[in-house]
């Protein structure tokens, strides 16, 4: 296997999740690079990916066999996979989507001596965390620590950029007939840029000064969820009908509704939106040395056009 720590050498990369609106401009940006890339691709989304200039193997991260024919003779993995809501029904869970998806890739990965990984976790994973999520992320997390790869760990905010899940859900909030506000929605974002993030993923695969460190990603501003509801509401020239809501009262309401057709909130994600989603992001911009993106001044931009979000479904993933 060749030395991966001198950015002059070229290597096969294992990109999952690279269909999703981080893995499209990370496998292009790895593909630019001089990598070779392959993808490890859901039968539903090889349409995604351009005709030319990609390996593929279809198949699931949860099905060690597809796991094992994807990455032999791979140099490192990339692993993006990851879901913000669940749909149980259909076996997406965050159980299954973080901690065996990741399982099934690090252990086909040490059983082909793939020496290298880079993970995408998120900003706030840790063992005691509130949230399923955040619990699953960190159990991901000890799965590639444990592995005896050279990892490195991304836990980044919200990524922002064109294409995001983040401002169609947004714009959806402010058309509501009613707006809950709960706990006076002062829980603060720290969002980064999506063409902050990508070269950074790409770079640290030839890094050695990034292996053995979980990295904290976020943008140069802290706001406020609420203020960045009013400015999408600005920019569409609406005022929400607004209500203030406690999250004691909220929590049992939605616990008791999230699984009422088209309920627009489950409550593993109301765990999320309680708490703050902010990082020291000292350690990221020391090692890639970037000018971050501002936030606040490009919210009109990423805003869609009504006809792009209204009756659409609820993303499924925010990585895959």
């Amino acid at each position: 296997m060749p030395d991966l720590w001198y950015g002059s050498q070229f290597m096969r990369i294992l990109l999952t999740g690279g269909t999703g609106f981080i893995g499209t401009a990370l496998r292009r940006a790895i593909k630019e690079e001089g990598h070779d890339v392959r993808l490890l691709v859901r039968q539903q989304s090889v349409d995604k990916v351009e005709k030319a200039g990609y390996e593929i193997v279809v198949g699931d991260a949860l099905d060690t066999q597809t796991c094992m024919r994807a990455v032999e003779g791979c140099d490192a993995i990339v692993h993006l996979i990851g879901i913000r809501r669940e749909f149980p029904h259909d076996g997406i869970t965050y159980e299954a989507m973080h901690t065996e998806a990741t399982y099934a890739v690090v252990d086909a990965a040490v059983r082909n001596k793939v020496p290298r990984i880079i993970y995408m976790s998120s900003q706030g994973s840790r063992p005691n965390a509130t949230s399923r999520y955040h619990k699953t992320k960190w159990e991901s997390e000890e799965i590639v620590r444990k592995s005896g790869m050279r990892y490195t760990i991304f836990r980044p905010s919200i990524i922002f950029g064109e294409g995001d899940e983040f401002h169609p859900l947004m714009a959806e909030l402010v058309h509501r007939n009613i707006v809950p506000i709960i706990d006076g929605g002062k829980t603060l974002l720290q969002p980064v840029a999506l063409q902050n993030v990508i070269p950074a993923f790409a770079h640290s695969l030839v890094m050695p000064e990034t292996q053995g460190k979980e990295i904290e990603v976020g943008g140069p501003e802290r706001v406020r969820f609420i203020d960045i509801m009013y400015a999408v509401a600005r920019h569409y020239g609406v005022w929400p009908n607004t209500f203030p809501m406690p999250s004691l009262l909220a929590k049992p309401l939605i616990k008791a509704l999230q699984g009422t057709p088209k309920f627009p909130l489950t409550y593993d994600e109301l765990l999320l939106l309680l708490e703050d989603n902010v990082c020291d992001n000292s350690e990221f911009l020391r090692l890639f040395g970037q000018k971050l993106e501002t936030y606040i001044d490009k919210i009109p931009s990423l805003c869609p056009h009504l006809y792009e979000w209204a009756d659409k479904p609820a993303a499924s993933s925010h990585h895959a």
